[in-house]
């Protein structure tokens, strides 16, 4: 009996992956009004900008003890709502679960703002810096059309372990709960991770998401090795070393 109920549970779960990835490749993203990454983002802005003025012992815990308890909040509603959806009926749970996984990828929007940059460049360098820009923080305006190019392949490579394969890992691993908390420390990471004034308050907020990276971005890595030439291989190696 434990034995069935537990293969049909996984069964559900994998259904429901294999419809959240269809879901984000045909429909991308929800407005921000009705995404749960954006509401993530507009309660963690007010509190890091409360934690980063602290002094940097206050700052710290204090960014420590947020984050926590956002996870394991975060993560028992997670479980909670996936318990409740795997009682249901398998037409029912799959679909629900889908829609409760798909704004934890982000795979659609990435690919198109990526052939966006591409299509700006037969416009002209500067639309496409300002559309690079959308997607990556460094300084864009000494780069050429090359330089331009291989750096949006790049984000799209860096952002595709973010967007897709973690959270897909964590969903694997521990089911809604994992994904959902993967996503919440990718976007606090992403919020406060930062040197300078957010130094000690997203100090633990950057570490948390290196570790739950870690595992997932050597499988992205492995995904692409096929793609590219044994010299792209050697630089991979050269840059996980400087990276968690």
């Amino acid at each position: 009996m434990l034995d069935a109920f537990t293969s049909s549970h996984a069964f559900a779960l994998a259904l429901a992956l294999l419809l959240a990835w269809a879901l984000d490749t045909l429909f991308g993203e929800p407005r921000d009004a009705f995404h749960p990454v954006a509401w993530l983002g507009k309660l963690l802005w007010p509190l890091g900008c409360r934690l980063r003025v602290m002094q940097p012992t206050a700052a710290f815990w204090g960014g420590t003890v947020v984050w926590l308890v956002l996870a394991i909040g975060l993560g028992a509603i997670a479980w909670w709502l996936q318990r409740r959806v795997l009682g249901l009926s398998l037409w029912w749970s799959v679909p629900v679960l889908a829609l409760l996984l798909k704004p934890m990828l982000a795979w659609r929007m990435l690919r198109d703002e990526v052939l966006a940059v591409e299509d700006a460049l037969a416009e002209g360098v500067e639309p496409a810096r300002e559309r690079l820009s959308r997607l990556v923080s460094r300084d864009l305006s000494g780069l050429s059309e090359e330089a331009l190019r291989e750096t949006a392949i790049e984000t799209l490579a860096e952002n595709l372990n973010d967007s897709v394969v973690a959270p897909l890992f964590w969903f694997a691993v521990a089911g809604l709960p994992g994904a959902v908390v993967y996503r919440f420390a990718n976007t606090a990471d992403a919020m406060w991770g930062y040197h300078g004034v957010w130094e000690y308050a997203g100090k633990w907020a950057a570490r948390a998401d290196d570790v739950l990276s870690w595992l997932p971005a050597r499988i992205t890595a492995l995904s692409l090795y096929p793609a590219w030439r044994s010299a792209h291989w050697r630089s991979l190696r050269r840059q996980a070393g400087r990276t968690p």
